[in-house]
């Protein structure tokens, strides 16, 4: 009998997605710098890659080919280059320093201007940046929590101080005209562009760690600094699920709602990748990434409608996973 209770035991176990022994086939497609990277990005197609380095050098590759596209002359480069972005459509790469935005066209490799933000504290800095689909806005986030929301085209600029402290996460919807916020005060919030007036706002006991939008801009995944990870629907921040796992608490970084499944992944501040049943909030797994430095982490995620999960992380490693073994 107690060797019956210990098999059944363990057979919910796996069912419940604990997941170590869940294979996960996966290989490194290429690291593309030989130094550590200040920040990166996989472009929303898969096709390009951003780096900058910790020698502030930024560049843009062809993930296929592995060769670069374009690199910003040091000449035109912000310093320090505290923030760097592609466009949805790779056509614009936006780079930060404390209080400067630069505007450069891609298929151009051409620098195009630069405009100056401050926040409500004349010492604060830029803390993050976001671009709408369609080119056309920019939210520029400062340290102060303070928000600039400004129009490219005409270069009008409308400030307001969401937040009490640093601004870490901004997330456009698919039209441009709504935007999530998240901040190290712990709250979330959910706002019309150039209105200062909330649709919503949650607030948590610690800072916020991290924070994604799904494809549809319908469901929305938080976590805090300590053990409140929750998907929620947009745009009212209804509850759909809590994460569940057996640790005492994880910390959260990257994550990403992997298109056409019920699957969230979501990276550690170490070297791990989790994925995680967004209907039940079950962990099917967590598996420990390919890196060349100690404290190598997860900077930037990307998914394939064929089941593929490509991660960069802090060494330049392109890497690949198949999930179709997982797909929900």
């Amino acid at each position: 009998m107690r060797k019956h209770v210990v098999f059944t035991i363990f057979f919910l176990l796996l069912l419940s997605g604990c997941g170590q022994d869940i294979p996960l086939a996966e290989e490194v497609v290429h690291q593309f710098e030989a130094e550590p990277l200040l920040t990166g990005q996989i472009s929303d197609d898969g096709r390009l890659l951003l780096t900058v380095t910790t020698s502030e050098q930024v560049k843009i590759w062809r993930a296929a080919s592995k060769q670069v596209e374009y690199q910003v002359p040091e000449s035109e480069l912000l310093k320090p280059v505290r923030h760097a972005l592609l466009s949805n459509d790779n056509s614009l790469l936006l780079i930060a320093n404390y209080d400067t935005l630069g505007v450069w066209s891609v298929s151009g490799k051409a620098f195009i201007h630069k405009v100056q933000f401050s926040g409500v504290d004349s010492m604060a800095a830029i803390s993050h940046i976001a671009l709408s689909p369609n080119n056309g806005r920019v939210l520029v986030a400062m340290t102060d929590g303070s928000l600039n929301m400004a129009d490219l085209n005409t270069r009008l600029n409308n400030r307001f101080k969401p937040h009490a402290r640093p601004i870490d996460f901004l997330l456009f919807g698919n039209q441009g005209e709504l935007f999530l916020s998240g901040a190290q005060d712990g709250k979330v919030g959910l706002w019309q562009f150039g209105s200062p007036k909330p649709l919503f706002e949650k607030e948590f006991a610690h800072r916020v760690t991290s924070l994604s939008v799904d494809h549809g801009f319908s469901r929305l995944f938080v976590s805090d600094g300590l053990n409140a990870q929750h998907i929620k629907t947009l745009t009212r921040g209804d509850e759909v699920t809590k994460l569940n796992y057996s640790a005492r608490f994880k910390v959260f970084r990257k994550s990403l709602f992997i298109p056409s499944t019920q699957l969230l992944a979501t990276s550690s501040s170490k070297s791990h990748l989790s994925l995680w049943n967004t209907q039940t909030g079950d962990e099917l797994g967590t598996w420990t990434i390919s890196t060349q430095r100690s404290g190598a982490t997860i900077i930037s995620m990307h998914a394939t409608q064929t089941g593929k999960l490509y991660t960069l992380n802090s060494d330049a490693m392109l890497q690949r996973w198949d999930l179709n073994a997982l797909t929900l």
